[in-house]
């Protein structure tokens, strides 16, 4: 039987694999393994996070080890203010931008310093001295228009893209130099995988014409760097995907995340070449029951299992009010309806 590592790359090198990899979107929800840990210690604290971290994946038995903090991890560290509750993710107090001219306040930190940074690739030092060999290690940076959004409000963020094209992307310049040194910082510290969620890009957020003006370009810029540096590359758009699939994939990224409210099928016949992650509902998963969580996993391994393209995973983030029996459900579902040779 093969390690999490082996079954990952195996996938995504096209070799036998023995099941078709399990690989949830999951965060700071990692604190549901560790009986008593709060999610400010896992947010702040490098040692509790590796902790949480390791233990859900040896509970659960997925086959990643998924290091992140929250949306809010570049945007804290370039300097807008957040609050950080102690049963639950940072929450966004002051922007650092009041408008998109005071763009050049945005100075490219140093994320072995830059908190929230520095707790994450602690982090994921720990867990490649503990389980570098047996286990797939994935970390998380965001795409520019995400960290635009953690620093400009939203709305000015898409009034400017109608408005204002040429400040939005010095604004987005900038913006990518800071994803650029924390996912090349991630993988120095032995990350496999860079995932890079970009919410902003999603079809039901921004038109197509505009994901092809002000996300496309820079993310393949971003898995140029990430495929530089050795790792993996995985994007993470939230969402409807199905109109711009295709030209995701031009991005040059391993894999492609894939949210409830999309299809395999579709996807996977836009961008054959591609392999998907995903797609059982969050919602699902917090408030379905074990039954509802074994037929859909069923559901979506017997149309797109088989075809080697499909990484088991969670449509987005993990709640964290998921009840631990529907987690094991879904994994237990996942190796039941999986298997592969």
């Amino acid at each position: 039987m093969m390690n999490s590592r082996e079954r990952m790359f195996a996938i995504l090198q096209g070799r036998e694999a023995d099941f078709v990899p399990i690989f949830p979107k999951i965060a700071f929800s990692n604190v549901l393994a560790c009986h008593g840990m709060t999610v400010r210690e896992y947010m702040t604290d490098s040692a509790c996070m590796a902790r949480a971290v390791i233990g859900a994946q040896e509970l659960f038995g997925w086959d990643t080890l998924a290091f992140h903090t929250d949306i809010g991890s570049e945007g804290h560290a370039l300097g807008s203010l957040y609050e950080q509750p102690e049963h639950g993710p940072s929450q966004l107090t002051k922007y650092l931008l009041n408008d998109i001219a005071d763009y050049e306040k945005i100075v490219t930190p140093d994320p072995n310093v830059a908190l929230p940074m520095k707790t994450v690739i602690d982090a994921v030092k720990i867990a490649k001295r503990e389980k570098g060999s047996d286990a797939f290690i994935q970390a998380w940076t965001n795409g520019p228009l995400n960290i635009a959004s953690q620093v400009l409000r939203i709305d000015s963020l898409l009034t400017e893209m109608l408005d204002n094209p040429e400040a939005l992307h010095l604004l987005l310049e900038r913006c990518l130099a800071t994803g650029l040194v924390y996912a090349k910082a991630l993988v120095s510290a032995g990350a496999d995988a860079i995932a890079f969620g970009h919410a902003m890009a999603s079809s039901s957020v921004i038109s197509k014409e505009h994901y092809t003006e002000f996300a496309l370009p820079y993310e393949k810029r971003l898995v140029a760097a990430i495929h530089k540096e050795g790792a993996v590359a995985i994007t993470h758009i939230c969402g409807n995907i199905v109109p711009i699939v295709g030209l995701i994939s031009e991005n040059g990224s391993d894999i492609i995340d894939f949210d409830h409210v999309c299809d395999f099928g579709t996807l996977n016949q836009s961008a054959p070449e591609k392999i998907f992650r995903g797609n059982i509902s969050p919602e699902l998963l917090a408030f379905g029951t074990e039954e509802q969580i074994d037929e859909n996993v069923k559901r979506l391994l017997m149309t797109g299992g088989k075809t080697r393209k499909l990484i088991l995973g969670s449509g987005c983030e993990i709640a964290l009010n998921t009840p631990i029996n529907n987690l094991h459900a879904f994994v237990k579902a996942g190796r039941n309806y999986g298997k592969l040779s």
